[in-house]
């Protein structure tokens, strides 16, 4: 399936959230087999899941920080690749996110992306208040998931889910 161009308000898709513009890669306080990306109000961190897979938390904290939406998921390499702009991938199931929302690369229940416009898990409104992350994927961002994957055998997977529940730990009341 081709690409489709999606519907655009003020310069990006409809299912983008501006506060995309924000998010960065976060080089301290992390291991250096991580990848940790946030602004002000979401967090994503990428880290080895297994064989070929990735563990991929999400953090959106709407208005006040314990009202918050957590998500998890699992990509293979391919589909991290795909989502961050490495390789255009398009699974068979999902072609009608593309159809339907628009894109150049779409996983259901994974992620869609129009060109450097990311949203995991899912297309959102485009507004506040959606459980779904928006990334603008820059060089850096880009650069970090490249090296990060061409590095993925030598990476041990034990530490993944500590260094998730440290990360995104929960919010005091």
């Amino acid at each position: 399936m081709e690409p489709k161009r999606p519907l655009f308000d003020m310069g990006k898709p409809i299912w983008w959230h501006h506060r995309g513009f924000k998010m960065k890669l976060r080089r301290s306080e992390i291991p250096s087999h991580t990848i940790l990306i946030e602004g002000g109000a979401a967090m994503v961190l990428i880290a080895k899941g297994g064989h070929k897979s990735w563990l991929i938390d999400w953090r959106v904290t709407h208005y006040f920080p314990d009202i918050k939406v957590d998500g998890r998921t699992f990509m293979s390499s391919q589909e991290l690749a795909g989502a961050f702009g490495l390789e255009d991938y398009i699974s068979q199931d999902s072609e009608w996110l593309i159809e339907r929302f628009g894109g150049s690369a779409a996983i259901q229940g994974k992620f869609i992306r129009w060109r450097e416009y990311l949203n995991i898990p899912c297309p959102g409104t485009g507004h506040d208040g959606d459980p779904n992350v928006s990334i603008e994927i820059d060089h850096d961002i880009k650069k970090a998931v490249r090296d990060l994957l061409s590095a993925e055998t030598a990476l041990s997977i034990e530490p993944a889910r500590e260094i998730s529940e440290r990360i995104l730990e929960p919010v005091p009341a």
